[in-house]
């Protein structure tokens, strides 16, 4: 059982604390994470680092096939490629190259600025868009929805 130790935290207020250094502190913190081991995907946008390692492109390529026919969207693919309309998704080394031309895409420069985006470059009028795609999760899947509804 751990010691408590008296702290003085104001003019007559005492408050008990336990009796740990900074070691102590540091290896709990690290025990904490490990027992509650759980995705916070917010916390990649301060030092994610998405360079193509790792990534498994036939995996993300079959998930946006998945995706696409969840929704109903008629595309033609083969093994490198999906295009529908104005859309093409290729298979790229780091991840899935997403090229579209349309008039007028729901997008701002930040959209291709997050966690799982690479190279993105969208065009002054909004009507080309170039990114890798380099990873999976719900906030792709509404980046890909918004682009579905607009242009299906």
């Amino acid at each position: 059982m751990r010691r408590m130790v008296e702290l003085l935290v104001g003019q007559n207020s005492l408050r008990l604390r336990d009796d740990m250094d900074e070691d102590e502190m540091a290896r709990g913190l690290d025990h904490l994470m490990e027992q509650n081991e759980t995705d916070l995907p917010f916390l990649a946008s301060y030092g994610a680092d998405m360079d193509g390692m790792g990534i498994d492109v036939d995996a993300l390529f079959l998930g946006v096939e998945t995706f696409l026919s969840s929704r109903r969207v008629k595309f033609d693919s083969d093994e490198e490629c999906i295009k529908y309309n104005s859309t093409c998704i290729t298979k790229h080394e780091e991840g899935l190259l997403i090229e579209i031309e349309h008039e007028d895409l729901p997008l701002v420069h930040s959209d291709l600025d997050r966690v799982g985006f690479f190279q993105g470059t969208l065009h002054g009028d909004k009507s080309k868009l170039s990114v890798i795609l380099q990873m999976w999760g719900g906030e792709h899947r509404r980046f890909l929805e918004r682009l579905v509804e607009h242009c299906v």
